[in-house]
């Protein structure tokens, strides 16, 4: 009887088996592809061709997962493929809307992750948001703009927006530097690592509250230069470059 007991609040207390949820849909050069997630980490790779590639798989930790989905929305250019939470509405079907898990008091309550699996199409723009969870993008060849609330920000390729966390660090390698407009690199809780090509020209500005600022770049100063703030300009200028964080330090390398 104690067995019977026993294995059955074993199997009980197992996490179930992992969900996979599969969409590959078909985005033209110059659209884009926006991902959001609750809980776990996106990872994002550049694919071939015009069919994006998204793996979502489910992982519940503890409790109820059946009201956490994956879903997809398209309108014009742009798919969304996002996490919803249905358990305030079983009937919602759209990205929009409220997100949050049930709680049954004290440490009581559902712990569901969500891993995101990307291929991006040739040409295609990412615009990945996470709420816990580290992004990684590697290798993109069009521009990005990634966001994290909890979790570390990694990136290389050719250009991005912005990339901007609050609890993590920020490591980024471009492989060019001719992004338009301004670049906006933001941390608060986090260092700020970023590798540019020999040949780099900006406008840069980088403030740290809690650390440091070393730069591998001649920064010719225009204005005010500190250990913790600078305005100044880095080869010819021209393009936009900002940088800050308030408890970590910043990095510039050359690569």
């Amino acid at each position: 009887m104690r067995r019977t007991l026993l294995a059955s609040l074993l199997v009980a207390a197992a996490p179930l088996a992992a969900q996979e949820t599969r969409f590959t849909p078909t985005i033209a050069a110059g659209g884009t592809l926006a991902l959001e997630n609750i809980n776990g980490p996106m990872v994002i790779t550049q694919g071939t061709g015009r069919t994006a590639e998204v793996i979502v798989t489910k992982r519940v930790i503890k409790g109820d997962g059946s009201y956490v989905k994956a879903i997809m929305e398209e309108s014009g250019g742009k798919v969304r493929i996002c996490t919803i939470y249905t358990n305030r509405d079983p009937n919602r079907k759209t990205c929009k809307g409220e997100n949050s898990s049930p709680s049954r008091g004290r440490d009581n309550y559902d712990q569901v992750e969500m891993r995101y699996e990307v291929r991006v199409p040739a040409g295609v723009l990412v615009d990945a948001e996470s709420v816990n969870g580290n992004i990684t993008a590697t290798g993109l060849e069009a521009s990005a703009a990634l966001q994290s609330v909890n979790g570390a920000i990694i990136f290389s390729g050719t250009t991005a927006s912005h990339l901007e966390t609050v609890n993590g660090g920020i490591k980024a390698k471009f492989t060019k530097a001719d992004w338009d407009g301004t670049l906006k690199v933001s941390a608060v809780n986090g260092g700020v690592d970023l590798v540019f090509p020999a040949g780099l020209d900006a406008d840069i500005s980088g403030e740290t509250v809690n650390g440091g600022i070393t730069s591998d770049f001649p920064v010719t100063i225009e204005g005010k230069w500190g250990p913790k703030s600078f305005n100044g300009k880095i080869g010819r200028g021209g393009r936009r470059l900002s940088i800050e964080t308030v408890n970590g330090g910043i990095t510039l390398k050359k690569g």
